[in-house]
């Protein structure tokens, strides 16, 4: 029994060696059969036969509209320029893309392009390189034309020399076609009333100021919205310039066009930002001129004008006749007066005789550093009286230094002709100050004039105490 099983390992080792050596033979002649395969694979890579690649023209010229397909949108013009190959590409390879302004300029000088000029590279975007793909034999390069430039030159024909070099994997360049001369017809693309023409909204005349209520008043300053508009379909978003353009304004008031009129100094009398933005698909875009009360102030008596211009829009064209605005300000309707100290007599429904520092006088000081306090407050108003009726529409409310709880809450503003009988021209509800020392504005719609005005407090924040530190009324034009 012993010596079978010695016979039975020695043969189960005997097949274990064979099993070993058949493996080893199959992976060697796998290995072997690989290596013929990359053999045959380089030695049929090097026998494909290169191509020739040139672009597809007529005439060696590309004609839009006509000789090649193109696609418009309100922003750009898209056109085809196709690369041409001999025969299906082998094998994946690039070649580059360029242009040749000098063919272009030497053609129009030489007029073998009649009408046409060179398209600036600002008003265009093209490839540097293109990717030829196994088995294509044509390929499309995108040429995208600024609309801005169809519009810029509408009437004349745009003109750029495609050019193509070093095309990869030894193929070649056919050298008839290596360049391509794009004619872009602008007239056939649009119409004239297709062109996007930028303008002022209120240009092509003196625009007096205001002329409308959407400009607001304020003691220090005015602000002004001025619009722009932008002609036809609105596409992406773009900017413009913004600056004054004080000749234009100078040259009216020197030919007699204003009478007893003076030019306004951009950052001595006003301000207006460099530039403005248009968001995508918006026609009129605003922005704000700020001019200081004081400088309307000053020239009260005269008639202050100044002059803006639009430059260098993104896109689109400028309105040459409605490029620049001119606005004659009337002061008498844009300054904002504080008659609080014009009064003839201030007085309230309680005093503060604990306190000589926060009496009732402190609310009217034109000091926000001082304030009107009170104890056990329920309610309180504070009147004044004028020498003769007054109109109103606006007033500040300043906040004092302590807690916020003291602060007024709900009130409301009343004018009276005799002193007993009270209109209600404001009401306040639920207010709170977002910080200490902080003058809040409140204006109101009202053209009566009255003899008498009242703040009447009816609620604070919270507990019994009641200040404040200034209480402002101002006349509004």
């Amino acid at each position: 029994m012993e010596g079978y099983g010695s016979h039975r390992i020695s043969q189960s080792a005997n097949n274990e060696q064979k099993n070993y050596n058949m493996s080893r033979y199959i992976f060697i002649l796998l290995l072997l059969l690989m290596c013929s395969c990359h053999k045959d694979e380089k030695f049929n890579d090097e026998k494909l036969t290169a191509v020739s690649v040139s672009l597809r023209s007529n005439n060696g010229q590309i004609a839009v509209p006509g000789g090649s397909s193109y696609t418009r949108s309100v922003d750009y013009v898209m056109v085809p320029v196709q690369v041409v190959l001999s025969a299906a590409a082998p094998k994946i390879f690039t070649v580059d893309i360029g242009v040749n302004n000098d063919t272009v300029t030497q053609l129009i000088n030489n007029q073998q392009l009649p009408g046409a000029m060179l398209l600036d590279e600002a008003f265009y975007q093209l490839p540097r390189s293109a990717e030829i793909r196994f088995g294509i034999d044509t390929f499309t390069i995108p040429l995208q034309v600024s609309m801005q430039a169809i519009e810029k030159y509408y009437g004349s024909k745009l003109a750029l020399a495609v050019t193509l070099s070093n095309p990869g994997k030894n193929n070649t360049l056919d050298a008839a076609g290596a360049t391509a001369i794009v004619v872009i017809n602008t007239s056939e693309i649009i119409r004239p009333e297709d062109i996007h023409y930028l303008s002022f909204t209120e240009a092509g005349k003196i625009w007096p100021v205001p002329s409308g209520t959407d400009h607001i008043l304020g003691t220090m300053e005015v602000t002004i919205p001025v619009s722009v508009t932008l002609g036809g379909v609105a596409g992406g978003a773009f900017s413009l310039n913004l600056a004054a353009f004080p000749d234009t304004a100078q040259a009216l008031i020197d030919n007699g066009t204003f009478n007893n009129a003076v030019l306004l100094k951009e950052g001595d009398d006003y301000s207006l930002p460099a530039s403005l933005s248009f968001p995508a698909g918006i026609n009129t875009a605003k922005f704000n001129l700020v001019v200081k009360t004081s400088s309307l102030q000053k020239y009260a008596a005269n008639k202050p004008v100044l002059a803006v211009e639009l430059s260098s829009p993104t896109k689109h064209l400028l309105d040459s006749s409605k490029r620049v605005l001119v606005m004659e300000l009337d002061p008498t309707k844009l300054i904002e007066t504080d008659i609080t100290n014009t009064n003839i007599s201030y007085k309230t429904q309680y005093e503060n005789t604990s306190n000589a520092n926060e009496t009732s006088g402190k609310l009217v000081d034109n000091n926000i550093n001082t304030k009107f306090l009170l104890f056990n407050f329920s309610t309180v108003w504070a009147q004044l009286e004028f020498a003769t009726p007054q109109t109103t529409g606006a007033y500040t409310m300043t906040s004092a230094n302590d807690a916020p709880g003291r602060d007024p809450k709900n009130w409301t503003i009343e004018g009276s002709d005799n002193g007993t009988d009270w209109t209600v021209l404001d009401t306040r509800t639920n207010q709170a100050f977002g910080s200490r020392f902080l003058t809040v504005k409140y204006t109101f719609s009202n053209q009566v004039a009255f003899k008498f005005y009242r703040l009447n407090v009816s609620a604070v924040g919270s507990g019994t105490l009641f200040q404040l530190a200034e209480w402002r009324l101002l006349k509004r034009p």
